[in-house]
């Protein structure tokens, strides 16, 4: 079990119960004396009783707000152990590419006499033509990772930095491979519903040992790894950096495996659910046959043709689990509340009493642990979700929502149910997934509450409006308005989307009116260059039809 501290400064604070702790035997000490002299005088036959049980409770009364001060330093100090596995559902993808450039790639063995960096730049140009619609970030690692182009789905600038892939783009000796995936990882938008995906382009010649911890931290982000590889097995020479030193080099298929299945390992151990199956991490040859059908199956459904298979609407969502870390922090706070509320306890009341307390106390601990339903832990999550989602953690606030939704011991029409269908669909809506919040909306019962309902047809009449879809927005609104009659913003979007029609159309319908239609405004001179005009076009077609009366002129 790893234990680990966000805020781990506030251990110091743990050092100031070594003057606290002496401070009070001193005072023990005096006390104990005091209070057995006073016993001694007064009772006799009492003495040894009183004296040992005002001690006992004075002595518990310190370890117990000690051990409150404890608890509320390692709360402070952000304890947490073991970790969790959340589903998260994603309803698109993203891509990012991370090229290995350091000199090793300069090596020219890979298929049609191309380097291993030409031959990782044209594969990456025939996978970006399966990526329509997909945002596609891009990172060379070699001493360091950097990231040359940020998420876009601008297809042109990303075939244009292929073009000047080269090891001399970043001055870092070496190759690590493990930072272009920490720095692959921080091109995802934080609070993204798209499903990130990382595609490596090396030969695994790395100088360090970084790069399974950084595909097990992408594992337990859920975001699957594939390493793609450039090169032939067989080793090779090439000059290193320095244009003096001679190195030989090889396409490391064996090493890129182990690194796969031990990150894999690595992500599962510590899981509090090992039944789950993490992201992938896979190794692909590049030149073997089929590859590209491989590694597009993280984004896409691709059959044995390389053509791409529609989706059905029913599979257009994913479903991915991330793994956290279990924060503890709230355990130790109500700890340190217990503890310090037993001292207080024990300071004024007798040994006897305390006891009975205490077992009362476990009583009714086991009736409030065996009386929590479905119904409440549902309540609890859908809270701790809409907690979630003010707090712009949106991936988090997915995960409860999607857990409630799923529970089986729900009716389909619950009221709980309801309420956690419509908060997966405003989140959806908060991350721009239109199609996704429409798709949740529709799934709402009749029957469910009249605030869901209202909420359910405003929400669908936003949608429309930003999709320029005034007429639909416009009927949306109306329904919302029949439920609740008194609310302002609705009738304030109604009307907006009246007008924005209204002009829509009439931007549709405009038309320029020719001057000579206009009679009643044309002036003179516009009457003699329009009737000029005419004349013109007469003479014309006369002229036309003499020349159709004339065989001998040729018919173009």
């Amino acid at each position: 079990m790893n234990i680990t501290f966000e805020r781990p400064e506030f251990l110091w604070a743990l050092l100031l119960l070594v003057p606290v702790a002496i401070l009070v035997a001193r005072n023990y000490k005096k006390t104990d004396r005091v209070i057995k002299d006073f016993y001694n005088k007064k009772n006799h036959a009492m003495a040894g009783f009183s004296t040992y049980s005002l001690a006992v409770r004075l002595l518990w009364k310190n370890i117990l707000r000690g051990l409150a001060w404890i608890m509320l330093v390692l709360a402070l100090a952000g304890i947490s152990w073991g970790n969790v596995s959340t589903p998260v559902q994603r309803n698109s993808n993203a891509v990012c590419f991370v090229f290995d450039i350091s000199y090793s790639m300069t090596a020219n063995d890979a298929p049609n006499n191309l380097t291993r960096l030409g031959a990782s730049s044209e594969y990456a140009r025939m996978l970006l033509e399966y990526l329509d619609g997909i945002p596609v970030s891009c990172v060379i690692a070699k001493g360091d990772g950097v990231i040359a182009i940020p998420q876009t789905e601008d297809t042109a600038s990303i075939h244009s930095f292929l073009d000047i892939l080269s090891p001399t783009m970043m001055s870092s000796a070496g190759s690590s491979l493990g930072r272009g995936v920490d720095v692959a990882l921080t091109t995802f938008p934080e609070n993204s519903s798209r499903s990130p995906v990382i595609w490596l382009f090396t030969d695994g010649d790395e100088t360090d040992t970084t790069l399974a911890p950084a595909i097990a931290k992408a594992q337990r982000l859920g975001v699957p790894v594939t390493i793609i590889g450039f090169g032939s097995e067989r080793e090779s020479s090439i000059t290193a950096g320095d244009g003096e030193t001679v190195v030989k080099t090889a396409l490391r298929s064996e090493k890129m495996k182990q690194i796969c299945a031990q990150a894999t390992k690595k992500s599962q151990s510590g899981r509090d659910f090992s039944f789950i199956k993490t992201a992938s991490a896979k190794f692909v040859d590049a030149s073997e046959m089929g590859s590209a059908v491989k590694i597009l199956s993280d984004v896409k459904r691709i059959n044995a043709s390389g053509k791409v298979i529609p989706e059905k609407n029913d599979d257009s969502v994913t479903v991915f689990y991330e793994t956290h870390t279990v924060n503890r922090y709230k355990l130790f706070i109500m700890l340190a509340v217990i503890f310090f509320g037993l001292s207080l306890f024990v300071s004024e009341f007798s040994l006897s009493s305390i006891k009975r307390a205490m077992a009362l106390s476990m009583v009714l601990c086991v009736f409030a642990l065996t009386g929590c339903g479905s119904k409440t832990r549902s309540g609890r999550v859908i809270l701790e979700s809409t907690m979630n989602w003010y707090q712009k953690d949106y991936n988090r606030a997915i995960s409860g929502f999607t857990q409630v939704i799923d529970d089986k011991e729900l009716d389909k029409n619950d009221v709980t149910k309801q309420y956690a269908i419509y908060g997966l669909s405003v989140t959806y809506l908060m991350q721009n997934e239109k199609n996704a919040s429409l798709e949740r909306l529709e799934q709402l019962s009749p029957d469910a509450p009249v605030k869901i309902k209202f909420a359910a047809y405003y929400n669908a009449g936003i949608i429309a409006q930003r999709e320029g879809d005034y007429d639909k927005a416009t009927e949306l609104f109306k329904m919302a308005l029949l439920v609740n009659p008194e609310d302002v913003n609705a009738k304030i979007n109604l009307e907006l989307s009246r007008k924005q029609e209204v002009s829509k159309t009439k931007q549709g319908q405009q038309s320029v009116t020719p001057s000579s239609e206009n009679k009643s405004q044309m002036t003179e001179a516009e009457k003699t260059i329009f009737n000029r005009m005419r004349e013109n076009d007469k003479q014309q077609w006369k002229n036309y039809d003499s020349m159709e009366k004339n065989n001998s002129v040729i018919d173009y």
